[in-house]
């Protein structure tokens, strides 16, 4: 089945237009979904070089080649650059730049300077396939947090795998002298060259729709977990993680142990201070608490000031040494941070149980609270061990 290139332009434009409308729609959903305005950006500038070869016939062959090619190549370079962005590994202006420049100087170099079609199509042709093959590349290596995300990014692979494939051919003849202009007549390669290219526009908008939508899903999943200031467990991804955790928990481990934190005056420091200046004290506690305990270990910001660490197979004795040491750890590199705040301080209670499940967590939290408001009446500044003697 012979397909006319000009036909394939005008598919390839409407389905560049439409996935950059999709894609700049969900931009504007969420604008922390790194990658995806590049990729709108990309799609936008691939439907103008698909549209010059329809609108352009009339005019000048190298004003026509020159919107095309240079189209073509900054849609692409563009569409580097969002998987860059979407895995968290930014470019730099001077990668940006040698992506860009040295091949679009080329294009220019021989269409205007010295035209020569079979080495601008192998300079293009070769840089197409490193950029293609760069973006695959970026995609399996990086971008494959879960199933979805994996079945999408091994989908785009193929595509991409197929599109190396007919591109390696497309600059072989263009290097040769072997293919025609588009539109002339056709070809074989350049033709299903394009459908190819056709077709992973089409089927890339909604894969590269899923994976922007699965990052936002799963940004809004951890925020709805995860404490905004301290980026610690909240309340609810504590209850979460202690779900999915208890089960393999009550057969490894033999005990349970919670302390339960609180930053003394916290109301004084916040009318003295600021609440900026109070914020930055939280901050700094959740740091704190995140670098003093295991990888096993939960820390969570229970609310207000209070702050809740769940030990696994600890005894009374390390969890005392444990709140000992976040609270020494605090005061000290705070008052580094900020020597006006020398006199900041933290209370600790401390609970322990041998039973090992939610339910336990949940009256030895109670204990490790009532611990807490112990160390208050006595004085702050120190930690206290529940003891049921006390109650």
């Amino acid at each position: 089945m012979q397909v006319h290139d000009l036909t394939l332009m005008l598919s390839l434009f409407f389905a560049s237009i439409t996935g950059a409308i999709v894609l700049s729609a969900i931009t504007r959903m969420s604008q922390t979904i790194e990658g995806t305005r590049y990729w709108a950006i990309a799609l936008g500038i691939l439907s103008i070089a698909y549209l010059s070869q329809l609108s352009m016939q009339g005019m000048p062959r190298y004003v026509m080649v020159i919107t095309f090619n240079t189209c073509l190549i900054l849609g692409h370079a563009f569409w580097l650059i969002g998987a860059w962005h979407f895995v968290h590994k930014p470019p730099s202006k001077q990668k940006i730049f040698l992506l860009i420049v040295p091949i679009l100087a080329l294009s220019l170099v021989f269409t205007l300077l010295i035209p020569d079609r079979s080495l601008r199509l192998l300079g293009i042709g070769v840089w197409l396939l490193l950029v293609r093959a760069n973006y695959a590349w970026v995609l399996w290596q990086h971008a494959k947090h879960d199933r979805n995300e994996y079945i999408a990014v091994t989908i785009t692979v193929s595509v991409v795998l197929l599109e190396l494939i007919l591109s390696f051919f497309y600059t072989l003849y263009g290097a040769f002298g072997a293919l025609p202009s588009i539109g002339e007549r056709f070809s074989w390669v350049g033709g299903y060259t394009w459908v190819v290219a056709l077709i992973g526009i089409v089927a890339g908008v909604p894969l590269l729709m899923l994976l922007s939508v699965g990052r936002f899903v799963r940004k809004l999943e951890y925020a709805a977990h995860h404490d905004e200031l301290t980026d610690l467990l909240n309340r609810r991804g504590l209850s979460k993680c202690l779900d999915s955790i208890m089960p393999l928990s009550q057969r490894k481990c033999r005990s349970l142990s919670v302390i339960m934190l609180d930053v003394d005056h916290f109301k004084y420091i916040n009318d003295e201070f600021g609440h900026k200046t109070g914020d930055q004290i939280l901050a700094h506690v959740g740091k704190k608490l995140k670098s003093s305990v295991r990888a096993s270990d939960l820390v969570t910001r229970w609310g207000g000031e209070e702050f809740c660490i769940v030990l696994f197979d600890t005894s009374p004795a390390h969890a005392m040494q444990l709140a000992e040491k976040v609270r020494a750890a605090f005061s000290e590199s705070l008052e580094q941070l900020n020597p006006t705040l020398n006199n900041v301080t933290l209370s600790a209670g401390i609970a322990n149980t041998e039973t090992v499940s939610k339910a336990a967590f949940e009256a030895t939290q109670l204990q490790a609270d009532k611990a807490l408001y112990q160390a208050k009446n006595n004085g702050r500044d120190r930690s206290e061990m529940y003891l049921i003697e006390d109650v």
